[in-house]
């Protein structure tokens, strides 16, 4: 019903326009002889039914969307009578979505035929842009503006037109026209505030910012824009002096804050540019991402061990937390900065929160892990490393901290199944490996698995054999079972070269040198670990010591001394 009702309202406009036309079948000009007159009036008045009735066959078809049967309609009414725009105007219109040249030259066609059609005119100027064709547009424009000098539309789409051609002197010319007709407004003043930047002449960008404060002295992006021009033109005085302004009508503007504390900083105002940016940062009009970036420049220099802007920098963070808690890089800044200043829980609290936000952060798992693992929190440390694992499967690191995690908790079995594991994804890393080796060597030690713990050491120190760890631990360990007595020495004697202050490297060697037998020199070894620290295991061993050598009393000495330094193994 509503297909029908449109296709008679389109045939009520057809057929009114086609009767105000009014024009003859036949070239004017031509005379009607008496003797063929009547012939001819009649042959005239059936061309003129035969185009009406093609016209609205044509209309009814491109209603029903049956266009290709509507263009043949159109061609037929176009044969009749070649003069007449309107056929050429639909078949025009059908033509510009799908076949764009030949639509427009359709529209040129209505267009010289009744060029004072406004609606053909703009059809076909619209099409000539959209197509391309820059100058035959702006000579349409400037016709229809030259016909009707009062239509605002004329102008700006001359202007858009003369933007998209790079005339941008002519766009900037349109917009001063239509100022003249209209008087000063904010869109064509803003506008040529664009093409003056883009032309890099800021003064007369500048200019007319000014001008359009005068009508509107309370729009604040005006004075941001107005700012803008006079850094760009290098009056840093004009675009201070502007913001101040600015700060006082729109004092919630972190963008303000942002540009006031980029000024008293290159003013060397250090005390005014914290206080600039603290109001940025503590302001809910800016996403996060906007503030991080402008903290990027004051994190760099703490990541490169200036700690200048430290304290600043925290404050900041806080700030920032305050207002962005569940931001992921938020809560990962602020817990770097938190490790940085030692306070390692309130550093972890934020770790957790950036891998419950974004659990892809796998940076963020290995610092949490490791913060963990420094705060001896061991079983939460298994649960993280865990979750941590079945995110990523092959991560190496994962599972070394996840056997550490097990290890400290005296869950021998599963660091060793962690280990195994791990080790088949580790990848040119050494040291890495090395580790992973000296867990299992321990974890296989406090089985008594001593077979396996023998054959992990050694593989450990295949990967580094510097592994002062390692080194210690399997010398220790073959002298509590009286093993490979001579092998351990060496590898004592090798810490001890490696780290001459080290006490439990002393401690080690003389209790080798005890399990050899060698009394009076484990003494002497014993007594070089106590003099740089004290601890029970060190006085339970140099007694045992003074028992062999058969110095009682001296034992009896260190039996009751209670240790400064509890240094356990």
């Amino acid at each position: 019903m509503n297909r029908i009702l449109i296709i008679f309202i389109n045939l009520f406009f057809v057929f009114a326009h086609v009767e105000a036309q009014q024009k003859s079948f036949y070239p004017e000009g031509t005379k009607n002889n008496n003797s063929s007159s009547k012939n001819k009036e009649v042959e005239n008045n059936k061309d003129e039914y035969q185009y009406k009735s093609f016209y609205y066959s044509a209309i009814k078809e491109k209603s029903l969307e049956n266009f290709d049967k509507a263009v043949k309609y159109f061609e037929k009414c176009i044969k009749l009578n070649p003069l007449e725009s309107a056929p050429y105007y639909e078949i025009a219109q059908i033509y510009i979505k799908t076949q764009p040249s030949e639509g427009v030259k359709y529209a040129k066609k209505a267009y010289e035929f009744d060029s004072d059609n406004k609606w053909y005119a703009l059809f076909y100027a619209e099409n000539l842009f959209l197509n391309k064709d820059y100058y035959n547009s702006i000579k349409v424009y400037k016709s229809l503006i030259s016909k009707d000098k009062d239509q605002e539309d004329y102008y700006l789409e001359l202007a858009k037109i003369y933007l998209y051609d790079n005339n941008l002197k002519a766009a900037i010319s349109t917009y001063n026209n239509l100022e003249k007709i209209k008087g000063l407004n904010h869109y064509t003043s803003v506008q040529k505030h664009k093409i003056y930047s883009e032309l890099k002449d800021f003064k007369k960008a500048a200019k007319e910012i000014t001008l359009l404060l005068v009508e509107f002295p309370y729009d604040v992006d005006l004075y941001e824009m107005l700012s803008d021009c006079y850094i760009l033109e290098g009056d840093l005085d004009k675009a201070f002096d502007v913001l101040k302004t600015l700060s006082n009508l729109k004092p919630n503007s972190a963008s303000v804050h942002f540009t006031l504390s980029d000024f008293y900083l290159q003013k060397g105002d250090l005390v005014q540019y914290e206080e600039e940016l603290k109001l940025a940062f503590d302001s809910d009009y800016i996403d996060a991402q906007q503030k991080i970036r402008k903290f990027t420049t004051i994190l760099t220099p703490i990541y490169e061990n200036d700690f200048t802007q430290f304290n600043f920098a925290l404050d900041l963070c806080e700030i920032l937390y305050k207002h962005h808690s569940d931001d992921d890089m938020v809560n990962y800044i602020y817990a770097d900065l938190l490790k940085v200043d030692q306070q390692l829980e309130r550093s972890v609290f934020h770790y957790k929160n950036v891998v419950r936000i974004n659990p892809n952060q796998k940076d963020a798992w290995q610092e949490l892990l490791f913060s963990l693992l420094s705060l001896n929190n061991l079983d939460t440390l298994v649960l993280y490393s865990e979750s941590a694992l079945e995110l990523y499967p092959t991560n190496p690191i994962f599972y070394y901290l996840n056997s550490l995690a097990y290890y400290y908790t005296d869950n021998y079995l599963k660091s060793i199944e962690s280990v195994l594991i791990g080790v088949n994804f580790i990848v040119n890393n050494t040291n890495l490996s090395s580790e992973m080796y000296a867990i299992l060597g321990n974890s296989y030690n406090a089985i008594s698995d001593f077979k396996n713990s023998d054959e992990s050491y050694e593989k450990a120190l295949e990967f580094s054999p510097n592994n002062v760890q390692v080194l210690n631990n399997y010398a220790y360990y073959l002298s509590l079972r009286a093993e490979n007595l001579e092998k351990a020495k060496q590898m004592s004697a090798k810490t001890i070269e490696m780290f001459p202050d080290e006490a439990n490297y002393y401690d080690t060697y003389a209790w080798i040198l005890y399990k050899m037998k060698d009394y009076k020199e484990a003494k002497i070894w014993m007594q070089k670990a106590l003099d740089i620290s004290e601890s029970q295991t060190f006085y339970d061993h140099m007694v045992d010591i003074l028992t062999e050598l058969g110095e009682l009393e001296e034992a009896k000495l260190y039996r009751v001394i209670q240790p400064i330094d509890e240094d356990n193994e």
